[in-house]
């Protein structure tokens, strides 16, 4: 997530919370709301981008070093943190609607969970995460890219690594198995791809058949990630 200043309707330049990849505008420190910056149904104006210190009082008190406690969209990306870590602990991506996040603090046992009003600010956190790390490269692995279909919006190419889920792209035939990557290495006849469904017997694809084949759906937990949790 970006934070930048922002011009209001009102002149007052609040802080912002910006989704890092489109850049659409979530919402501001205080408690104006997003469309103290933006009208409805349109696009943040890239002139409201300002770098005049803040001047609303509200997101002045709520910003680091003057606040005594996180503003919302600080204290969502705490909770989107808790939420990941916890479903990466069980082995599946997280749930993103607003059943899935309030079993997930239940399940965290949260002395204080969050209302249902910033259940949208951590969904847009979790989302940047989880395009984050799909996107990221894996070290020491021979390059293959499938498409993958951002939760920040758009399609593009992402790299495939151990552990990565991927989904056959079967429009033709109606079956969309979902297969789990177990290998990438280089052969004589170039990059391969060992892929297993289920707990059914491994098979392997070139780079370029994957490619044509699959598109991924989200990337293993990182172990470093994982440790530390």
């Amino acid at each position: 997530m970006d934070h930048k200043n922002l011009i209001g309707h009102d002149g007052a330049v609040h802080e912002g919370l910006l989704n890092s990849r489109t850049g659409f505008l979530i919402d501001v420190a205080c408690d104006a709301g997003r469309y103290s910056v933006v009208h409805h149904y349109e696009h943040l104006d890239p002139a409201r981008v300002s770098d005049a210190p803040l001047s609303c009082p509200a997101c002045v008190a709520a910003s680091p070093p003057a606040a005594g406690s996180l503003h919302r969209g600080r204290l969502a990306h705490r909770y989107a943190e808790d939420v990941l870590a916890r479903a990466d602990s069980r082995g599946y991506p997280p749930g993103l609607d607003d059943e899935a996040l309030r079993l997930a603090f239940v399940a965290l046992a949260v002395e204080e969970p969050p209302s249902r009003r910033l259940y949208a600010l951590i969904r847009e956190h979790l989302a940047d995460m989880l395009t984050d790390r799909a996107l990221a490269v894996p070290e020491g692995i021979p390059q293959v890219l499938v498409p993958y279909r951002r939760y920040t919006g758009g399609e593009v190419q992402a790299p495939v690594g151990p552990g990565d889920r991927l989904m056959r792209d079967g429009v033709a035939s109606g079956h969309f198995p979902i297969v789990r990557v177990e290998a990438v290495e280089e052969s004589p006849t170039g990059v391969t791809v060992t892929v297993r469904e289920k707990d059914w017997r491994p098979f392997t694809w070139s780079a370029q058949e994957l490619g044509r084949c699959f598109f991924k759906l989200d990337r293993a937990p990182l172990p470093a990630t994982a440790a530390e949790r």
